[in-house]
């Protein structure tokens, strides 16, 4: 029955992914006196391909007041009576809401799923005072804004506990909120899990040139090897942008791409956002970044830090999945491995996607809904809408 029910799933997935591709062929579908389809007529029928149609379910973009600041958040499932699912994006600066139409759809049978843009970016750049923002850029203060999210999601949706996902840098985020919050959470996923300390730029910095010296690649050498050591706490962001590059053309970004520049463009039709929200995400990523690493580097050295790095965070009162993909050079996956060896925890287990790299939703999404499904799902009270039959 199993069996059955996960080849009718991949079944499901597929339709509904060549749906979605639709809007990329848009040229040939286009009216007759359409050179090329215009933002507008792209992103209105992807709006329409996603409308949640089932009186039961919720489809709504609203903006949140919290930390003192005006947050946006998508809100979409297909049944209210599924179990809430908040994603913590990474970056730092780099929310998923404008990627969303490309892989999250087939989630919303079984979740609603909560996109939350944190402070001074996605929809919240093009009206984020910067001179204000800047001094609050620091990863406890985004901790305690997850924190006080997860309360929100839960009164929105009339839940006692939730689903926290992390990806990438929200790992690190989403770490922290399971650890304080517990009561308030069915299980903690990390994607893309962050280690850690200093490790995993090392590692990830290692096998790059090991991969360059192996491929013969000339340039790749000449660029990595002109900014040694790479070591903290003194790397500076155009340094980590370039191992970044490297890492994409070695397979470690998207795999069988090297480079994100399909990753990129997904947020070009993405109907939550207008062309104004893109042209200031694309201008706050990176000085989030900087500032949030400015003002790390700027605690470590006035005095200790309170809280523990990920590495240390050892104990946890919540189940723990950890998905990753294999090929991963963005948040390496044995430093991923090794930190969940430490992890003491209810329940734990850790997912890994042979044909995937950084970004496994998008690489691999019918197996990544397949995870989803079999190991996250059970672990709440509640049933999804297309649950198998016992």
């Amino acid at each position: 029955m199993k069996a059955d029910f996960s080849v009718r799933l991949f079944i499901h997935i597929s339709a509904m992914l060549c749906l979605l591709a639709l809007p990329l062929l848009a040229q040939t579908t286009a009216p007759a006196d359409t050179t090329v389809p215009s933002r507008d007529y792209i992103t209105a029928r992807l709006a329409d391909l996603r409308k949640i149609h089932t009186p039961e379910g919720i489809e709504a973009l609203e903006e949140v007041s919290i930390g003192g600041t005006r947050q946006w958040v998508s809100i979409r499932g297909k049944n209210r009576a599924n179990p809430a699912l908040l994603f913590i994006h990474g970056g730092p600066g780099t929310p998923m809401t404008p990627l969303t139409w490309a892989y999250q759809t087939p989630w919303e049978d079984f979740f609603t799923v909560v996109q939350w843009d944190q402070r001074g970016v996605g929809k919240n750049a093009v009206t984020a005072n910067r001179e204000t923002l800047a001094p609050t850029l620091t990863t406890e203060r985004i901790i305690t804004d997850a924190e006080e999210m997860t309360a929100w999601v839960r009164k929105r949706l009339g839940k006692e506990k939730i689903v926290v996902m992390g990806y990438s840098y929200g790992t690190t985020v989403a770490v922290a909120l399971a650890q304080r919050r517990p009561e308030w959470l069915h299980a903690y996923v990390g994607i893309g899990q962050m280690a850690g300390g200093g490790n995993s730029e090392e590692h990830i910095y290692k096998r790059l040139l090991e991969l360059a010296t192996k491929a013969n690649n000339e340039e790749a050498l000449r660029e990595l090897k002109a900014i040694a050591p790479y070591a903290a706490p003194n790397r500076k962001m155009a340094d980590i942008l370039l191992v970044r590059k490297w890492a994409r053309h070695f397979n470690g970004g998207w795999y069988g791409k090297p480079n994100f520049d399909l990753l990129f463009s997904l947020p070009d039709w993405a109907p939550e956002y207008t062309q104004a929200d893109i042209d200031a995400q694309a201008k706050a990523s990176q000085w989030f970044s900087r500032t949030v690493m400015a003002n790390g580097r700027a605690q470590t050295d006035a005095a200790p830090r309170e809280n523990p790095t990920a590495s240390e965070r050892k104990a946890f009162k919540v189940p723990i999945i950890v998905i990753m993909g294999r090929n991963d050079l963005h948040t390496p996956y044995e430093p991923a491995r090794a930190f969940f060896e430490t992890i003491e925890a209810p329940h734990k287990r850790f997912i890994t996607l042979e044909r995937s790299a950084h970004v496994p939703m998008l690489e691999e999404p019918g197996l990544f809904l397949l995870t989803l499904i079999q190991e996250v799902l059970p672990l709440t009270e509640g049933r999804a809408a297309f649950a198998p039959p016992r």
